[in-house]
């Protein structure tokens, strides 16, 4: 629709496709694609984690501040540089095996267990393994600043940084 009206009445539309958005500012809501956040929480508190996709369960991923900054590169590329109206942005592909190996390398202790949640595993199979993104990265320049290694350590850094202030309270 927004490119139809783009293109029939001259509106400045402009949408991304995100990937999954990891974030630790709010706790998982247990969508699909949360496992990603509670491993970081989990690992931090109890050093467990029970992951409910299959370790195989290649998704695409994003770290929230690659995220805001792409939505704002989007509104500020020029309009003669889109040369369509919707984009997929991406950064990384993993699943969860990758990211309790990259977890691990810094929190050797963690126990993981998978206990596969069928409706969300449903969810996810259903999805992309990655996002092309080759688009966005032509037209107006989109490239991610975080890769796994990047997100797991910056995601390590804030839950254990925030654990420790509320037990200081």
């Amino acid at each position: 629709m927004g490119e139809y009206y783009h293109h029939k009445y001259g509106m400045d539309f402009r949408c991304l496709r995100y990937p999954g958005i990891i974030s630790a500012d709010t706790q998982p809501g247990g969508g699909t694609t949360d496992y990603a956040v509670q491993i970081f929480h989990d690992a931090v508190k109890t050093g467990k984690f029970e992951c409910y996709l299959r370790p195989d369960t290649k998704l695409p991923m994003m770290y929230i501040d690659d995220c805001l900054r792409a939505t704002l590169e989007i509104l500020e590329a020029p309009t003669e540089q889109l040369k369509m109206r919707t984009y997929n942005i991406s950064a990384m592909s993993f699943t969860p095996e990758e990211l309790v190996t990259e977890v691990q390398k810094h929190l050797s202790d963690l126990k993981v267990t998978y206990k596969v949640d069928k409706i969300r595993q449903d969810i996810a199979d259903s999805w992309p393994m990655q996002f092309d993104d080759h688009n966005a990265r032509q037209d107006w320049g989109w490239k991610h600043e975080y890769d796994l290694p990047e997100l797991v350590f910056t995601m390590l850094n804030f839950c254990t940084t925030a654990r420790q202030l509320m037990q200081a309270n």
